[in-house]
């Protein structure tokens, strides 16, 4: 069944970073929706109350073996997803707060390039009322001297 190519090609596959990564996610994915099918399954089965009382432990108890094949203790596995969920909790939390703060910043941004150009178009309005006013005077100035 396995032949040398066959390992080989195996471990060249598992050499590989995204391929090893990509693996174990669906292997804990497989692992998580295995569960769950068989939580949901146990709940909807009608014969769960005509079975011994001590069935719902049994299914727990096969459960937790289902969990240890993935080499991951029931309590282990039950902080890893809490924890999970927190860390997705105040992901959102900070990428909405730096939305935020990004629009903030653009806006207080906006705000003062729009004074610093008002500003700037204020000033060359009186450097062209100034030199206006010299061209006349000048002009008068030669126009008296030319008399």
């Amino acid at each position: 069944m396995f032949n040398e190519e066959s390992i080989k090609a195996m471990t060249e596959l598992f050499t590989n970073p995204l391929f090893r990564k990509g693996f174990f996610d669906y292997f804990l994915k497989m692992q998580q929706e295995g569960i769950e099918a068989a939580r949901k399954f146990w709940n909807l089965s009608p014969e769960r109350n005509t079975l011994s009382p001590f069935t719902g432990d049994m299914y727990e108890k096969m459960v937790d073996f289902y969990i240890t094949l993935g080499f991951v203790s029931r309590t282990k596995y039950d902080e890893a997803i809490k924890e999970n969920e927190k860390l997705a909790q105040e992901n959102a939390f900070l990428k909405e707060t730096l939305k935020q703060l990004q629009t903030d910043l653009f806006l207080e941004g906006g705000k003062k390039m729009q004074e610093e150009w008002q500003k700037v178009i204020d000033k060359q309005l009186e450097m062209h009322q100034e030199i206006t006013k010299n061209f006349f005077e000048l002009f008068k100035e030669l126009k008296e001297n030319a008399q």
